[in-house]
Parts: structure tokens; C-alpha cells; sequence
């Protein structure tokens, strides 16, 4: 894919091109210039011999995060207790899935895409666990999941998830516009989700469900952007001769040399 971009930083017999280039990007740049912060390089010639794992991350988060969305805002005949239905994928595809792509971000040396995937495919083994019909971790309590002690731990849990993904927004300014609405639109999902389950906890199940589908709403923008961003991907990296744009921010806050 060819780009028209301003190198600040590219060097070329040790010294600075400051200029207008046209370049054709390698795989390993087009990751670094949408999930990488700062654009910054890989160690290594690795990225050069293996493929790029980012687009099995993305896909295995939206194959989880997209249908449990639809679950929250009730479309069809749908509902939150639908989660119980993909449980299997929520371990097999968002937790091995992203564990994978986490792995070879690690092996590449992509630091941030490799925390977000290998935690998120820990967030989504965990969600499995909890929805997982063997596991009937309600059964614990008196009242089931109507319980408030059940309702207020899956509370707490999302609240600190929303606590991890804003720092992971903040950190994704330095990557591109797309990838920082989907953190920003996912922060505000985890929290209408946390209120939700406070809510339940203290047993007023009408204001519950309304959060539930804002939380919801949120969440299927999220997977809005990061359906954008696969395709993007996938079209890079088989050689489509139309970039979309992403809204390049690796210049963004960036350190002024001195």
C-alpha cells in the first residue's frame, strides 16, 4: 500500500530526511502505523519472516464482543442470558485466539498490542468461565443471579476493567484515530455496564436494564471500529490498491527533540 507520509524520523546514512516521501509500507510498518504507538520499530528482523498477527486479535475480540452486544440490547429475541449460548467461544476464540495473537505481538516486540490482546483474552476466558453452564457459579449464592453480593463482584470487576481501558485510551493517542474511539467508546461501555450490575445488586431491575442496553449500544459501536480496522488490515495485507483512512496519530504528544 503506498502512503504519502511526512518521515521525520527515518534515517538514511545516519542522518534525518525531513522531507515529503512516497513510500510502499512493508507489513510490519503498516502494524506499527495502526496499533504501535508512536510508529516505533520492532527489534529484530522477526517481523520480517513471520505474518502479522494483529488481524487474528481483532477478529477473535469482535467474534465475542459483537454477538454479546447484540445479547445486551435485546435484539430478536435475545437477552443478557444469552451469553450462555457462546461460552465455548468466548474461551476457544477470545481467550486462545487473542492468547495467540498476544504471543506473537510479544515475539515481534509490540509491546501495547500484546498487553491489550493477552488481557483481553483473559478478560474473555473469564467472561466464559462465569457464563459457562458447568461451572453454575449462581448456585453459590441464596437468590441465584438475582443475588446483590453475586451482582456486586461482577460490578467491581467491570469497574476496574473501565479503570485498565481508559489508561489503554490514553495510550492509544499515540496510534490513530479509530483505534482511540474504540478504547474511548469501550471505556464508557465498561462503565454504563458496572452501573448496571450496581444496580442489580441493589435489586431496581428497571434502571438495570436500561444500562444494560446503553452499555450495549456502546459496546456494538466499539466492535463498529474495530470492524473497520480489520478490514483496513486485511485489505493492507493482501495488496488492495485503496487505503482507508485511520487518522495517523504517531506524531501525536510526541516528545519534542532537544
Amino acid at each position: 500500500m503506498a502512503a504519502n507520509d511526512k518521515v521525520n524520523n527515518l534515517e538514511a546514512g545516519g542522518q534525518p530526511i525531513g522531507r515529503q516521501l512516497s513510500v510502499q509500507l512493508t507489513n510490519e510498518q503498516f502494524e506499527r502505523l495502526y496499533l504501535q504507538p508512536g510508529g516505533q520499530a520492532s527489534k529484530g528482523d522477526l517481523s520480517k519472516r513471520l505474518g502479522n498477527p494483529t488481524a487474528l486479535g481483532l477478529i477473535s475480540f469482535l467474534l465475542c464482543l459483537t454477538p454479546v452486544s447484540c445479547f445486551l440490547m435485546g435484539f430478536g429475541p435475545s437477552a443478557a442470558a444469552s451469553n450462555t449460548s457462546n461460552a465455548g467461544s468466548f474461551f476457544l476464540i477470545g481467550g486462545v485466539g487473542l492468547y495467540v495473537a498476544g504471543l506473537l505481538e510479544f515475539i515481534l516486540g509490540n509491546t501495547f498490542p500484546f498487553v491489550v490482546f493477552f488481557s483481553f483474552g483473559g478478560y474473555w476466558a473469564t467472561f466464559g468461565f462465569i457464563n459457562s453452564p458447568q461451572q453454575a457459579l449462581t448456585s453459590a449464592y441464596a437468590t441465584g443471579a438475582e443475588s446483590p453480593e453475586f451482582n456486586a463482584g461482577i460490578a467491581f470487576y467491570l469497574l476496574f476493567w473501565g479503570v485498565y481501558t481508559a489508561i489503554l485510551f490514553v495510550a492509544s493517542l499515540r496510534t490513530n484515530v479509530v483505534f482511540a474511539i474504540l478504547f474511548f467508546v469501550l471505556d464508557i461501555a465498561f462503565f454504563l455496564l458496572t452501573a448496571a450490575y450496581f444496580q442489580l445488586s441493589y435489586g431496581n431491575a428497571s434502571y438495570a436494564g436500561t444500562l444494560l442496553i446503553a452499555g450495549g449500544a456502546f459496546a456494538f459501536m466499539t466492535t463498529l471500529c474495530g470492524w473497520y480496522l480489520l478490514v483496513v488490515l486485511l485489505l493492507g495485507a493482501t495488496g488492495f490498491p485503496c487505503p482507508l483512512p485511520v487518522g495517523d496519530l504517531s506524531n501525536f504528544l510526541k516528545k519534542k527533540n532537544t
